[in-house]
């Protein structure tokens, strides 16, 4: 039984190590990033295993397999957004290979899309879209809506905006919430799984949205908090919330309106 504990943190401590060095190289070597590619794939392919969840709820409250969580996920999180800035900035002059873990992403969005009954006439605020906004694109290619993503990073934002030039029906701006729902009338709002704070993202929101917009919360709880950050959707009154079931995707989500 502890046997699987330390091979657990040995592997946890191996990614995070590895990210850490990855991404200190990449600065000299571009090439670099090749590697960190790898390594977040198979994060994804080990977050998404069934045994390694198990092993995490067995030895769940342990104070030393959380804390190398919490780092594990700070590092890759950091990784995947030097990553995305660096494929972002390749697209405009090259096609890239698709990772293992935007490709989970996309194949993640479409599920959510018949869940939430997204469509052409749906208007969709994306929060944390980031500077490769694979969801976002996609929601918009598979649907028809016009998607507005949503990100605090201003060079993000510059960078999404030079890759969204084909489509009309998707945009970007780095405002506040509370100055984009001024303009913007969402039906739908997706919050991303690397947005941290999720509580304060949806205080926000509910006071500038209608009984009948429908939010989508993507969190990683669990061994998937090594790659995503969590969230519980029951801490506060004043909001119903379903799960959408999908073992299979790097994060989870669950569907919440205003009651």
């Amino acid at each position: 039984m502890l046997i699987a504990k330390y091979q657990l943190l040995t592997e946890i401590t191996s990614f995070e190590a590895q990210l850490a060095s990855l991404s200190r190289y990449s600065l000299e070597s571009c090439e670099c990033y090749l590697l960190v590619q790898e390594c977040l794939d198979q994060l994804c392919d080990f977050i998404c295993d069934p045994s390694h969840q198990d092993t995490w709820q067995r030895h769940l409250g342990c104070g030393e397999v959380d804390r190398q969580l919490k780092k594990l996920r700070e590092t890759a999180v950091h990784a995947l957004c030097r990553l995305e800035k660096h494929q972002s900035e390749c697209a405009k002059s090259h096609t890239l290979d698709m990772t293992q873990y935007l490709e989970r992403l996309s194949i993640s969005a479409s599920a959510e899309l018949k869940e939430a009954k997204i469509h052409q006439g749906s208007k969709v605020l994306f929060i944390g879209s980031g500077s490769y906004p694979l969801s976002v694109i996609t929601i918009s290619q598979l649907t028809g809506a016009n998607v507005l993503g949503v990100d605090i990073d201003e060079k993000a934002v510059q960078l999404a905006l030079s890759l969204s030039n084909m489509n009309r029906k998707v945009s970007f701006t780095h405002e506040p919430l509370n100055e984009v729902l001024k303009r913007y009338t969402p039906t739908h709002v997706i919050i991303a799984s690397l947005v941290e704070h999720k509580w304060e993202a949806l205080a926000q929101l509910r006071p500038l949205i209608s009984e009948n917009t429908c939010i989508l919360v993507r969190f990683g709880n669990g061994i998937k908090s090594a790659f995503n950050y969590p969230f519980n959707p029951n801490l506060s009154l004043g909001w119903r919330n379903i799960s959408l079931e999908n073992q299979h995707a790097v994060y989870e989500v669950v569907m919440m309106e205003k009651c």
